[in-house]
């Protein structure tokens, strides 16, 4: 499907180069109307703070005198009312992808700044033998040239389908391969927009840029020149100290540290991985446990916060925000790969993804939480050799430019 699109720009540049700076005085400057979606809630408030004329759309009340009762006004609902009367917006991704196909004739005319990439696709956990009862019993119509469904159960109450009919809502679940239900974010809002620019990083790397590709979306990518780059990178290596020594050897597989690698893990061996942290915490960087961050995957976050660091966690995916950046330790225990059945949405679309370049992407978001974000030194230990291995390759990038210049 071939997605007509006017303009969609990639503002790929390294974490720390201004482009969140250069955003807000663009706004401040534009006479368009405008709508700039970031992942948190701070980061709206930050700009409501520094852009003039600029709103939020939040859930509000109003008393209806028929009913005589008071109406809730949801955000989304506002959101439209508010683009409708052409008001400049600030919102979350979570807000902007709860828009239906059919929002898209409210924002014609806006510009759209998108502060790093969301998660456009998302794999419904429900298992076959539901779905297959969902389509049994009526609840499901798959329109079988698009392989899109829909859910005619309007008077259905109950909450096995709640989370499935709020998917469908926005007109956008597909059935894959016969066996899976994954919800895309609408392609004709992405699209409906005066301009788009989105500020990210690695964007090749990203669920966004395999989802603009599924849907033939256009788009131009605006980089920094390599020397730029490069010297940044110089920066980054002489500011970042990785740890190398015996205590990486418990992450030598390539598997290691991924979610199928800890689920095998019994106590003793998180145990062994905890004081392996801990030691390193107190006697190698010797930063307090206020100033040390580590992450892992939530599910087994109990099981590997120690002694020196354990109220200093920080979500895996956590990106685009400075609530961290006086963590001068940062420990990562995790190795990223996709979920296959998201793999498998977009070979469904012909769609090639890199894994590497999504887990390196990932990662750099994370470490960009901490003190270095503020440029300024701090310890990292990556015990996955996979993971570190990308981080190593990406800091490698920089050597012949400068040595050059």
């Amino acid at each position: 499907m071939k997605i007509q699109n006017k303009t969609v720009s990639i503002c790929d540049q390294i974490m720390g180069s201004g482009k969140t700076h250069n955003a807000i005085e663009k706004m401040k400057k534009s006479k368009k109307s405008f709508i700039y979606v970031t992942p948190f809630l701070t980061e709206v408030e930050r700009i409501l703070d520094n852009v003039p004329n600029t709103c939020d759309p939040k859930v509000t009340y109003s008393y209806d005198n028929k009913s005589e009762e008071y109406v809730t006004h949801y955000k989304r609902d506002n959101l439209l009312r508010m683009a409708n009367q052409g008001l400049n917006l600030v919102t979350t991704h979570s807000l902007f992808t709860k828009l239906h196909k059919n929002d898209y004739k409210y924002f014609e005319k806006y510009d759209l700044i998108l502060d790093e990439v969301l998660t456009p696709v998302k794999v419904l956990g429900m298992k076959l033998d539901d779905i297959k009862i969902a389509f049994n019993e009526g609840l499901l119509v798959l329109n079988e040239k698009t392989n899109e469904v829909s859910f005619t159960g309007d008077d259905y109450k109950g909450k096995f389908y709640s989370d499935l009919k709020q998917y469908c809502d926005t007109a956008n679940v597909i059935f894959v391969n016969d066996r899976i239900l994954a919800w895309a974010f609408p392609p004709e809002i992405f699209t409906s927009f005066n301009s788009v620019t989105v500020l990210t990083y690695l964007f090749e790397g990203s669920l966004l840029s395999n989802y603009f590709e599924y849907y033939n979306i256009s788009y131009s990518v605006v980089k920094k020149s390599e020397e730029e780059e490069a010297y940044i990178k110089a920066n980054i290596n002489k500011l970042l100290s990785i740890y190398e020594g015996s205590c990486n050897i418990m992450g030598e597989s390539p598997t290691a540290f991924s979610v199928n690698w800890m689920k095998k893990r019994n106590s003793q061996q998180f145990k062994r991985i905890k004081n392996t942290v801990a030691n390193l915490v107190e006697r190698k960087f010797k930063t307090t446990s206020a100033n040390t961050g580590f992450t892992t995957f939530k599910e087994f976050e109990s099981k590997l916060k120690g002694k020196g660091y354990s109220k200093g966690f920080i979500p895996v995916n956590e990106r685009a925000t400075n609530k961290y950046s006086n963590k001068e330790t940062m420990i990562y225990l995790a190795n990223r790969y996709q979920n296959p059945n998201v793999i498998d949405f977009f070979r469904y679309g012909s769609v090639t993804f890199d894994e590497d370049s999504w887990a390196l992407s990932e990662l750099l978001q994370w470490i960009w939480r901490g003190a270095i974000r503020q440029n300024k030194p701090m310890h990292l230990f990556i015990p996955c050799k996979r993971m570190r291995t990308l981080l190593y390759n990406w800091l490698e990038d920089y050597d012949e430019l400068v040595l050059a210049a």
